[in-house]
C-alpha cells in the first residue's frame, strides 16, 4: 500500500492539536535516525504551543552535540502520559526497558508509530509508516506540510541528519528522488549540509579508531569470504574509553568488503545478550535472517537481539546465515 502523507500527517496533525503534552521517543542505541526524528518531532510539538520532552533509554553520542534540545534528553519519561510519538522503531519494544518499566504510562498515552522498517508491527493507535522511504525522518518531512509548523532551521537540521546517515550520503538505494527533493528542502530552510555529513559520516575520534581497530583484529570469514563478521566486547569499550554508540558505522564499513554478501557485526552485552547488525548485498533479504531471531529491518540492512553469549550467537547466525546461501547456490548442470 502506497503512504499516504498528507492522509497520515492530518491524523497526526489532529492527535497533535488534541494534546496537552508530547513525549517523542527514541528506539535503545539510538542512531541519527531515530534521534533526529525524536528532536524533530519535539520541535514540532513546541512549535504547537505544547510541552514535549525526548527520551532515549542510551544516552546518544556526543557526535550528536549540534542537534537542537540534544542535552534535554531524558532516560525515561517525566511529563504526563498525553501523545508518546515513538520514531524509527519497528516494534514498542524496541523502545528498550521503557517498554517495561513505563508499560502502564504507554497504555495511557496515545501511540503514534512513525518508521520507515518494512517490518514495522503496525502498533500504534496512528501508524505513520513509509517503507520506501529513505528515514524515518523523511517521513517526518512528508508530513509537516500538513503539520501547521513552518520549517525552520533547527526542524531542518533534526530531519536531515536522519536522512543523511540512513541514505548513507544519498549512496543507499533506499534514496529516491523524494530524499534529493527533500534534502534540498531542508538545505534551504538552514541546514548544513557539509557539516552534517562531516560530523556523521567523515570524522572518528582517536578513540573510536582505536574501537574499530580491535573490532577489526576479530574480523572473521566464511564461506569464501561471502559471510564476514566481527564481535564487540564489553572488555574493548573498557579498553579503549569508548561506549556503544563508538561502534555505529562500522557495519556499513565491513559491509564494503568485496565478495561479502552478508556481514555481521555482534555486540556482547552481557553474557546472555548480544546485539546484532546485518548488511547484506541484493543477493539476500537481511530480514530473512533477522526474523529467525525475532527481530526485524530493512531488506538491505537488519538487526535482532539474540539471548546468548556473542560467541554462541555468532555460531548459531552462521548456521541461518550458510543455509541461506546454500538455498540460493545454483544447481550444478546434470544434477
Amino acid at each position: 500500500m502506497t503512504f499516504d502523507a498528507r492522509a497520515r500527517g492530518t491524523e497526526l496533525a489532529q492527535a497533535l492539536a488534541r494534546a496537552t503534552s508530547v513525549t517523542a521517543l527514541c528506539h535503545e542505541n539510538p542512531d541519527a535516525d531515530t534521534i533526529g526524528g525524536a528532536i524533530a518531532m519535539a520541535l514540532i510539538a513546541e512549535r504547537l504551543g505544547k510541552r514535549s520532552e525526548i527520551v532515549s533509554v542510551d544516552r546518544p553520542g556526543a557526535v550528536f552535540d549540534y542537534l537542537p534540545r540534544i542535552r534535554d534528553v531524558r532516560s525515561t519519561p517525566e511529563l504526563p502520559p498525553d501523545v508518546a510519538v515513538i520514531c524509527d522503531a519497528a516494534t514498542c519494544e524496541r523502545i528498550g526497558r521503557v517498554a517495561i518499566e513505563k508499560a502502564a504510562w504507554l497504555s495511557r498515552a496515545t501511540l503514534i508509530n512513525i518508521d520507515h522498517h518494512v517490518t514495522n508491527t503496525q502498533y500504534g493507535a496512528i501508524n505513520c509508516v513509509d517503507p520506501t522511504a529513505a528515514a524515518t525522518c523523511q517521513v517526518i518531512a512528508e508530513m509537516l506540510p500538513v503539520l501547521g509548523v513552518r520549517l525552520d532551521a533547527e526542524i531542518a537540521t533534526a530531519l536531515l541528519t536522519g536522512i543523511v546517515r540512513d541514505s548513507h550520503g544519498f549512496s543507499d538505494r533506499s534514496t529516491s528522488v523524494a530524499t534529493l527533493r527533500i534534502a534540498a528542502e531542508l538545505v534551504e530552510a538552514g541546514a548544513d549540509l557539509p557539516a552534517i555529513h562531516r560530523r556523521l559520516l567523515v570524522e572518528l575520534p582517536y578513540r573510536t579508531m582505536a574501537l574499530w581497530g580491535k573490532m577489526l583484529d576479530r574480523l572473521r570469514s566464511a564461506r569464501d569470504g561471502r559471510i564476514v563478521y566481527t564481535t564487540l566486547l564489553p572488555a574493548m569499550l573498557q579498553e579503549t574509553g569508548t561506549e556503544q554508540h563508538d561502534a555505529d558505522g562500522l557495519a556499513e564499513f565491513m559491509a564494503n568488503s568485496k565478495g561479502a554478501d552478508i556481514t555481521i557485526l555482534l555486540r556482547e552485552l552481557g553474557p546472555d545478550e548480544t546485539r546484532v547488525s546485518l548488511r547484506v548485498s541484493e543477493a539476500v533479504d537481511a530480514t530473512a535472517i533477522a526474523r529467525e531471531f525475532g527481530g526485524g529491518g530493512h531488506a538491505r540492512r537488519a538487526g535482532c537481539t539474540i539471548r546468548a553469549s556473542a560467541e554462541v550467537a555468532a555460531r548459531e547466525l552462521l548456521i541461518v546465515c550458510e543455509a541461506l546461501l546454500d538455498r540460493q547456490e545454483p544447481t550444478p548442470a546434470g544434477a
